[in-house]
Parts: structure tokens; C-alpha cells; sequence
């Protein structure tokens, strides 16, 4: 972990009361200053030249990354993992997804069709393009440098696997500027080693067992390489071995396993599974603890309920996702069209605006600030309220806007019905359904039961 600046200030000539205390030779009024800046990493232990033996080894063991950052694949679409410093989500963050990839063999009769797919697969879920990351080609064939620079002009990352030297050697000739991650099978790790330091591009250690890497890995960072990614191959505990990876990393910062790590999912499953169970087995690895994960089969289905799994793990529990509170018109508004109320959580402006979207009647939803809170939650933590909506209400100026005085409130919430009218002298609240599927209907037909 890094240290803080009273930790730092504390083995300074100031936290120490030495006579060399705040002598400013560092460029700051006092050591308090110094150690701040040197703890935001704003400023280098070099400028002081009082700085003690014991801080100097104190700062560069807090300097050393608990899993080191790979980076593969084009600029525009660069794939990057790793660089994790907590366990769990909750203690801090997650920082780089899981990247996903899809394996493909070079010999596949399909692969251009496969290709295209792939690397056209697009869906959209809370304002996010949700996409497959990268390609593991696999060589099959003669055509193997040819199939690797299709994919590399596609834009996704590429992952080569190979156990053919000279072939890698090949690829890298005529695709080495897309810096795809490289995995040599059965290869010796001192032939490994010369493609990561010959190339610039990172690769992958594989071991039959976590003994085994750590032997690769540890030659590897004894020649000065350290862009590599871990490969557990065939492990019977596949979840054990990769928690004892990241815990070995992150909290006992062993050198050997702190790097990213690759799993294959038809490595670790048994091959009489269907893709739904090996599917469920791949949402397991990104939970624990697999930096990149290469599914064997694409399916759009399975596909999107992994990048959704994604998506939910790798945000910051500290920061819901929010949009910004105002009003959004949906579809050609006008001055008879309905009004909505949701809150600023983002999960739930997207379902509420495409199933509002969905009812074919042009709508304004308005979007009410509540710290990205859902509707239910909000109300409970008094952010969603008759006076927060109120005010919302006033501040868009809907008086001016539309003829009508109507304004449709979520079903849960339906009692503060009551509050807002209260707020919103002349206007009337309309209690929406509970369900938002049910929206859709809702607004096409509130008007009709109104006037029953």
C-alpha cells in the first residue's frame, strides 16, 4: 500500500526534530510539504538529502505495483489488465475489466463469417457500447499469419497462440505495431523471454501448476521481463488457484504472481458441458479472479450476459452511475405530451426511457438529482421526495411547456401522491404502474382511463 504523508513525514528530519529540519533545500517550506507532495508522487525522494536508508526502502516496496499492468492490442481499442490492488470490490475498487475474447482457429471453415461477427457484436445497456475485446487465433494451419493479420485489421485486440517459434516469429514480422498479446505452447520460457524483449509485446507464462509459473515467471523477471500473463493449464481447482494467484499478489506483493492472469475456458472445463454451464463457469472466473477470459464458442446470448456481469462488477461501489437531472425529451415532444418522473440512478433512466420509447407516445421524463440512488432507495433515504420533484417541476418551467397539469409518478411511490400536489397547487399526480415493462401501456391508455 502506499504510504501516507504522515507516514513519510514521520522518518523525515521534521517528524524526527533534527536539527536539518525544514532546511527548504527540497524546495518546500517545511518537511510537512515535502512528504504531501512525495506521498501524491508530485515530487522524487532524491530532492531530499536527508532522506533516511529506511524511508528509501519504506517508499520503494509502497512504489511496487501488487499486480503489475499489461497493455495489448491497437491504440483505438488497446486492451488493458491487470493493476488490481484490493480483493474484493468493496474495500476500494476494481479497476480494468476482464477482458473477453473469443477463441478462433485459423482452419475454421467459417472464419470469415465467425470474424465478422464477432468484431461487429455490439449491444448498448445503461449508455454503454458493450463489445468483445479481443481474438484468440489459434494455429491451425499454413494460413495462420494470414488469418492473424485479418483480424488484426479489424481493431480488436488479438491474442496468438502457437507452439511454433519461427511461426510467432513470422506474425510479429508483419503485425507487431498492433501489439497482440502472444501464448507459446509447450515453448521453453528462455524462447518466450526473446520474443517479449525482441518484439515489445507482452506474453503469456504457462504452467501446469502454480509451482510451475512461479519457476517461468521469477526467470523471467530475473532477464528483466516483466510484461507477462499468467496461464494456469488443465488446473482441477481452477477458482482455488486463481484466488491464491491474486491473494499471493495483493497481499503478500509476491513478484512471481503479481501479473495479470489468462484462462482458456475449455482448458478448465469439462468438455461435456453445454455452452449455458460453461457460460455460468466463465461468470464464476471474472468474479475470481481471471484478468482475461478466452470463450470457446460465440454465442450473442451468453456473450451479452457476461459483459453485463462485467459491467455491474467493474463500477466503482463508491460512485453509482449516474446521469444528469434534467428533463429529457423523448421522441417529438409537444405541448400535450405526458410527463414522467424517474431519478438519477442510471440503470433505471435507461429501462425508463426505452420503455417509455417503446410506447410510441412522445414523453418528458424528468430526472430528479438523488446521488444515483434508484427510485425505492431514493424515497427511502428522503432523495426522491414531493418537494425534490416539486422543485424539478418549477425549475423546467412545465406551466409554459404543456396545457395539460398531469404528472406520472412511479408506482412504488405512489404515496407521496398526496405530498407533490400539496408542492404543485393545480396539478395532478398520476400513480404509474410498478413494473416499468408495464409502462408502454400505461402511456398509451392513462388518458382513456382518466376520463372513465
Amino acid at each position: 500500500m502506499a504510504l501516507t504523508g504522515l507516514q513519510i513525514f514521520k522518518h523525515l528530519p521534521g517528524g524526527k526534530k533534527e536539527k536539518e529540519a525544514n532546511c527548504k533545500k527540497c524546495g518546500f517550506p517545511t518537511c510537512m510539504a515535502f512528504a504531501m507532495k512525495l506521498a501524491k508522487q508530485e515530487t522524487t525522494s532524491d530532492n531530499c538529502e536527508y532522506i533516511s536508508d529506511e524511508l528509501k526502502a519504506l517508499l520503494e516496496e509502497a512504489s511496487i505495483k501488487q499486480q503489475r499492468e499489461i497493455k495489448f492490442g491497437k491504440t483505438d481499442r488497446q486492451v488493458i489488465v491487470g493493476n488490481e490492488t484490493v480483493m474484493f470490490r468493496h474495500d476500494k475498487t476494481f479497476v480494468n475489466p476482464t477482458c473477453l475474447a473469443v477463441k478462433l482457429e485459423s482452419s475454421d471453415s467459417d472464419f470469415e463469417i465467425k470474424l465478422a461477427s464477432i468484431a461487429n457484436y455490439s449491444v448498448e445497456r445503461v449508455g454503454e457500447n458493450l463489445k468483445i475485446d479481443a481474438i484468440a487465433l489459434i494455429d491451425a494451419d499454413n494460413s495462420f499469419t494470414d488469418k492473424a493479420i485479418k483480424v488484426a485489421n479489424t481493431g480488436l485486440a488479438l491474442i496468438l497462440q502457437s507452439s511454433n517459434f519461427d511461426t510467432i516469429k513470422e506474425v510479429l514480422a508483419s503485425i507487431k505495431e498492433y501489439k497482440p498479446l502472444v501464448c507459446l505452447k509447450n515453448i521453453d520460457i528462455s524462447k518466450i523471454i526473446e520474443i517479449e524483449k525482441e518484439y515489445g509485446v507482452p506474453v503469456v507464462v504457462s504452467g501446469s501448476n502454480i509451482e510451475d509459473i512461479v519457476n517461468k515467471s521469477t526467470k523471467a523477471i530475473e532477464a528483466k521481463s516483466e510484461n507477462l500473463v499468467l496461464n494456469l493449464e488443465k488446473s482441477e481447482n481452477i477458482f482455488e488457484d486463481l484466488t491464491y494467484i491474486r491473494r499471493s499478489a495483493i497481499e503478500n506483493k509476491f513478484r512471481p504472481l503479481g501479473f495479470p492472469t489468462i484462462t482458456f475456458i475449455d482448458q478448465v472445463t469439462e468438455d461435456t458441458l453445454n455452452s449455458t454451464e460453461k457460460t455460468v463457469n466463465a461468470s464464476v472466473l471474472m468474479c475470481k479472479y481471471s484478468n482475461i477470459l478466452v470463450l470457446d464458442t460465440f454465442d450473442e446470448a451468453l456473450i451479452y450476459t457476461l459483459l453485463t456481469l462485467r459491467q455491474n462488477i467493474f463500477t466503482d461501489p463508491q460512485k453509482p452511475l449516474q446521469i444528469e437531472p434534467k428533463v429529457y425529451p423523448i421522441g417529438d415532444v409537444d405541448r400535450n405530451s405526458p410527463i414522467l418522473v424517474s431519478t438519477n440512478f442510471a440503470l433505471t433512466y435507461f429501462v425508463v426511457a426505452s420503455e417509455a420509447e417503446a410506447s410510441g407516445v412522445p414523453v418528458y421524463l424528468i430526472i430528479t438529482p438523488s446521488d444515483g440512488m434508484s427510485v425505492l432507495t431514493a424515497w427511502a433515504a428522503s432523495k426522491f421526495t414531493g418537494e425534490t420533484i416539486a422543485k424539478a417541476v418549477k425549475e423546467a418551467k412545465f406551466d409554459e411547456l404543456v396545457d395539460h397539469r398531469e404528472i406520472i409518478i412511479p408506482g412504488y411511490v405512489g404515496n407521496l401522491k398526496e405530498e407533490i400536489e400539496e408542492e404543485l397547487p393545480g396539478w395532478e399526480i398520476i400513480i404509474g404502474p410498478n413494473e416499468v415493462v408495464e409502462l408502454p401501456d400505461f402511456i398509451r391508455n392513462y388518458k382513456n382511463c382518466l376520463k372513465l
